[in-house]
């Protein structure tokens, strides 16, 4: 992702796919920041991460571009993936658990995203090809919502974290030895955390000077 509005750490292939995919949706002082406002920029995103094929988005561009409302709904279900993940890693971080009703979705997203092989013939008797059957974008999204799960099951919820900005909220995976990291990154989020402490400090030290003066 570009034009990043926000200072966040840069995602790496080192990030889970289900982190990555949250962040798509940040916040910038407060403010919402979308890097998938349309079907062309989700299936770039696609691409990028490997999800899709180049052949395979030109496929899905075209066909999503003839039948725009089609387009429309499948992006919605891409934001709604990510709401339900990004709610369903508040849960984790307040509580250490998911609700029924997300855990109920992410089940249902899996299942609906199963996919196999296929062994045809390839214009002769004797040539074979074997090809992916099955929606391109329910696939995207089943092998997200699986990185999510397996995130879960492999290594648990421990080190699953919101950055403490509520101006921010970037998910992140707190991967410090202390695991005791509060925010996506202390050069921003942090500084400005301890700078908003040190000017909550000074007014209140301010206002015990002036209220002791008056009273001599």
């Amino acid at each position: 992702m570009t034009n990043r509005h926000q200072t966040h750490p840069e995602p790496t292939q080192e990030d889970e796919l289900f982190v990555r995919f949250v962040n798509t949706l940040e916040l910038s002082r407060g403010e919402p920041v979308e890097h998938l406002s349309d079907a062309e920029r989700l299936l770039d995103w696609l691409r990028e991460e490997g999800l899709v094929s180049g052949r395979g988005r030109a496929a899905e561009a075209g066909r999503l571009r003839r039948d725009p409302e089609e387009a429309q709904r499948r992006l919605q279900r891409f934001q709604r993936l990510r709401d339900v993940l990004r709610s369903a890693t508040g849960d984790l971080v307040e509580r250490g658990d998911v609700g029924s009703g997300h855990l109920g979705e992410l089940n249902h997203i899996l299942r609906h995203g199963l996919h196999y092989h296929q062994l045809r013939h390839a214009g002769g008797e004797t040539r074979f090809t074997v090809s992916q059957v099955g929606d391109r974008l329910d696939q995207a999204r089943a092998t997200i919502a699986g990185s999510f799960a397996h995130f879960l099951a492999d290594q648990g919820p421990e080190r699953l974290r919101i950055c403490d900005n509520d101006a921010c909220r970037y998910v992140f995976i707190d991967r410090s030895p202390a695991a005791r990291r509060r925010w996506c990154d202390m050069r921003t989020c942090g500084n400005q955390a301890k700078a908003a402490r040190h000017r909550a400090r000074t007014r209140g030290a301010s206002a015990g000077a002036g209220a002791g003066a008056g009273g001599g």
